[in-house]
């Protein structure tokens, strides 16, 4: 199905289509008169560096140009319709782009922190039969839900049960020991990335990853900036990381 589906975009945008394909061979889309297609940031397993998955992100331009920033672009959706588009357009983008360019680790996408007051209900269902139209192998996308979200955990635990239930992996965002430890007792998610810019002990490192093998939570070190640092995730137990130290950010051609 991907494949009849990639032969059929045009070469340029068109009039009834959201997606094209460039010479290259890449997806592309349109949103206010900015292209966009994909990027992708490794994640890593520490011990040796091997390149378990990656996380996808925006990357616009304009003819030539680098384009606007990601949060700039998402600002220009004023109502909830434009941003539940776009959102789902960069998640659809992003999985097909890494399908295509034959990645097989674990694909993270984002979703936008407006999006999930704009849905009321059932989050992914329309992502979910997207992926399914188009053959996508659903086991290696994990939905990433925004840290904004921990600010209200009734919502945030009606997210995670929701995009559970439509098959797929989520992965949540902690900033410090005490999120942390809420999230991995209350909503259990599948990842569980902990922010490096900000001051863990190892004792709270250590302590976080025995919670989290308990309740079957993988823990991530994101934002890991230096070796030293992924050491300290090393000792604590904690195997995986994402970061500059884990590698630059590749397009669609060169993964």
């Amino acid at each position: 199905a991907l494949a009849r589906y990639l032969e059929a975009l045009p070469a340029r945008p068109e009039p009834g289509y959201s997606l094209w394909r460039d010479a290259r061979g890449q997806v592309q889309g349109r949103f206010h008169h900015c292209s966009l297609t994909s990027a992708f940031a490794p994640l890593i397993a520490l011990a040796d560096r091997r390149v378990i998955g990656h996380e996808g992100t925006i990357r616009t331009y304009a003819g030539e140009q680098p384009g606007l920033a990601a949060w700039k672009l998402f600002a220009l959706a004023a109502d909830d319709a434009s941003l539940v588009a776009l959102d789902r357009l960069s998640r659809l983008l992003h999985a097909i782009n890494y399908v295509a360019a034959g990645g097989t680790g674990r694909l993270v996408l984002n979703v936008h922190n407006r999006l999930l007051a704009a849905v009321a209900d059932d989050h992914g269902a329309a992502f979910r039969r997207a992926v399914q139209a188009l053959d996508l192998p659903q086991s290696q996308l994990v939905i990433q839900v925004p840290a904004s979200a921990n600010d209200n955990l009734p919502l945030l635990l009606q997210v995670v049960g929701n995009y559970r239930r439509n098959g797929f992996a989520v992965s949540l965002q902690a900033s410090d020991p005490a999120e942390a430890g809420v999230l991995i007792a209350q909503a259990r998610p599948d990842w569980l990335k902990l922010d490096m810019g900000r001051l863990w002990t190892d004792r709270q490192l250590a302590g976080l990853r025995a919670s989290a093998f308990e309740a079957g939570v993988t823990l991530i070190g994101r934002r890991l900036d230096s070796a030293e640092t992924a050491l300290r995730l090393q000792a604590a137990g904690i195997e995986l990381g994402q970061g500059a130290h884990a590698g630059a950010t590749l397009g669609p051609g060169e993964l």
